[in-house]
């Protein structure tokens, strides 16, 4: 398998991981959503969005499209929608990519105003391990509220999907 094809995979295990963390909220019962957790872990899902958005429009035209990086009251009903808008861009955004893109600079403006490089595959590789991350914040958070949490490690999304181990 080349290095392009290893990292659509991985990010097909990117989105199954987000459905099962949408869905881990979504467990969490009614009468603990009043519970600040609760909004802590919906900000922190939007979070993951937010910065699959910001990466992308720094990858694409520079930063000129940028969204909040954290939101304090993120509603949950916006997950869904949000994650599937920024999960077909970044599917078209990898289908589209070649061996040699993956090495681009790319040059934008952080937040603070200072001017910053970084390469196309750094940011692929840090959108799969920041993630992981936060998933397993907000899986801490929705067992706290009594939800039912759902592990997301690649392991278990892929050993049903390898044929050497009776893929399905």
């Amino acid at each position: 398998m080349n290095v392009l094809s290893r990292y659509r995979e991985l990010y097909a295990c990117e989105q199954d991981g987000n459905e099962k963390l949408i869905a881990m909220i979504e467990s969490v019962p009614e009468a603990n959503r009043t519970d600040p957790r609760f909004q802590q872990a919906v900000n922190l899902a939007a979070h993951l969005a937010a910065c699959r958005e910001n990466w992308l429009d720094r990858i694409e035209v520079g930063g000129h499209q940028q969204t909040a990086w954290f939101e304090s009251k993120a509603a949950l009903p916006t997950l869904r929608p949000r994650f599937a808008a920024i999960e077909a861009r970044w599917g078209a955004f990898l289908a589209g990519l070649t061996e040699a893109e993956l090495e681009r600079v790319f040059e934008f403006t952080t937040s603070e105003g200072q001017p910053f490089r970084w390469y196309v595959e750094g940011q692929i590789l840090q959108l799969i391990g920041h993630a992981s991350y936060h998933r397993g914040q907000i899986a801490l958070l929705v067992d706290q509220l009594g939800g039912e949490t759902v592990d997301t490690d690649y392991l278990f999304w892929a050993y049903d999907r390898d044929p050497r181990f009776g893929a399905r």
